[in-house]
């Protein structure tokens, strides 16, 4: 993997600067602080992949910058000529990683920065083998360059169908960016609006009806880390504006305060939903979408990696409880399916398959398996004989097309005892769709 780091020197000495940069320079992008004071205001302004600081540091000490430094969830290595045993451990407890001597930094300084540069990319081979199956080489070139960007302090928004892996990726990008910063997970679609202010927020003691004790918000709590914004797509208008004044400022208001709070994270957001669309039919604000789409990454539906549909089954297959046995012309059917839900559709096929009483999946069992429980209840199927043209010319397609709507809707909340973002999952909707939905036809959820 590509070496594109940021690096912050932390030492009092000008010669030992110059040394230091020399050794880092071929690794990323270098900066320096001469004492504590410019220390703390770098390390405020932007988070760094490695911190290295010296120990004594005029009249300041190293040792009081190492939690901050780790807190912001950077690397730290110190360096020094301080052989104090008690310094050492007192350096280790606090969080550094490696307490080196100054002087063979030129010999030993590069061996720890490849280190950190193999667990990098250690942890993303291990994520290709065992969390996001692949072998489709545009997608895993593609998945490589973004891992060598540094993602401190930016912000990534990754579409694609829903079940494709969004949440998956966002998860690594965070722990190859902020090691041991929080990841702030927040699904947008399953919080009421009138409550997702105070999730992304906060509010204090007496804020409004039922804050009786003050809470912190997301905003709050990603603060040195990740804030990951999933189904961004379903957010309110006004919560938008909000949100995007707050990035911009990178500070906010808690609900109920006057006090400002100021909070710096690495932004990925996602969305099943196309945004375009819905800032063409005014639902998603134009300047909110290029405030979060600093940099776009799009995953491709399973059905445009046709080579890995059975490299995953044979991945899910060794994983299930219950064993069983996939026959070649199972492999066809499976190879044909469009796979509309994605890894998620594949998944629960592998389930139905691991449930099956034979244990031998062959393609007429395959084919059974991928029929899904929404398709007793279309039309065509409730009245048999009845073919569905001759429906559509005593009813009309629009009658039909409701009809299909609301029995949809209607048994997926039954399946999913009301929860609604697992019916918008199943059912492969917009949330604006779902929502359409139950107001046209008057459902209660």
């Amino acid at each position: 993997m590509k070496a594109s780091l940021s690096l912050l020197i932390i030492e009092d000495d000008k010669y030992t600067r110059l040394n230091l940069r020399e050794i880092l320079s071929p690794y990323g992008i270098v900066e320096e602080a001469c004492d504590v004071e410019s220390a703390r205001q770098k390390l405020a302004e932007r988070v760094y992949d490695i911190v290295l600081t010296d120990i004594e540091l005029g009249e300041g000490s190293g040792i009081e910058l190492i939690k901050s430094i780790v807190l912001r969830g950077s690397h730290c290595i110190v360096i020094s000529s301080y052989e104090s045993e008690a310094v050492i451990e007192k350096a280790y407890t606090l969080g550094a990683r490696h307490y080196l001597s100054k002087f063979k930094l030129k010999e030993q300084l590069p061996v720890y920065i490849h280190k950190f540069l193999q667990e990098k990319s250690a942890r993303f081979q291990k994520f290709l083998n065992e969390e996001f199956i692949t072998q489709d080489e545009d997608l895993i070139q593609d998945l490589r360059r973004l891992m060598e960007i540094n993602w401190k302090g930016q912000s990534l928004f990754i579409s694609g169908p829903t079940g494709t892996g969004k949440s998956l990726l966002g998860k690594l990008i965070h722990e190859m960016t902020h090691s041991s910063a929080n990841l702030v997970h927040l699904n947008c679609s399953e919080i009421p609006e009138n409550l997702l202010e105070s999730e992304l927020f906060g509010h204090e003691k007496g804020a409004f009806t039922g804050a009786d004790q003050k809470k912190d918000g997301k905003l709050r709590l990603a603060h040195g880390g990740t804030l990951f914004l999933d189904e961004v797509g379903t957010m309110p208008l006004s919560m938008q504006q909000k949100l995007l004044k707050a990035l911009d400022e990178k500070t906010f208001y808690p609900v109920g305060s006057n006090t400002p709070v100021k909070s710096e994270f690495t932004l990925i957001t996602a969305t099943c939903e196309d945004l375009a669309e819905k800032i063409f039919r005014k639902e998603f604000r134009e300047d909110f979408f290029y405030r979060i789409s600093g940099f776009h990454f799009h995953l491709k539906p399973l059905r445009e990696r046709t080579a890995d549909i059975e490299l995953l089954l044979r991945h899910f297959q060794k994983s299930a409880t219950r064993r069983f046995v996939l026959k070649p012309d199972a492999f066809e059917v499976l190879r044909k399916h469009p796979w509309a839900g994605n890894i998620r559709e594949l998944i629960k096929v592998c389930e139905r398959f691991s449930q099956n009483s034979s244990g031998i999946v062959d393609g007429t069992l395959a084919t059974k398996a991928l029929l899904t429980p929404m398709t007793a209840g279309s039309p065509s199927h409730s009245q048999p004989s009845e073919s569905l043209d001759a429906q559509i010319l005593e009813k009309g397609l629009r009658s039909i097309i409701a009809d299909i709507e609301r029995r949809s809707v209607e048994e997926s909340l039954k399946r999913n005892s009301g929860k609604v973002t697992a019916c918008i999952k199943e059912l492969r909707i917009s949330s604006s769709a779902f929502y359409r939905i139950l107001q046209d036809h008057k459902i209660h959820i």
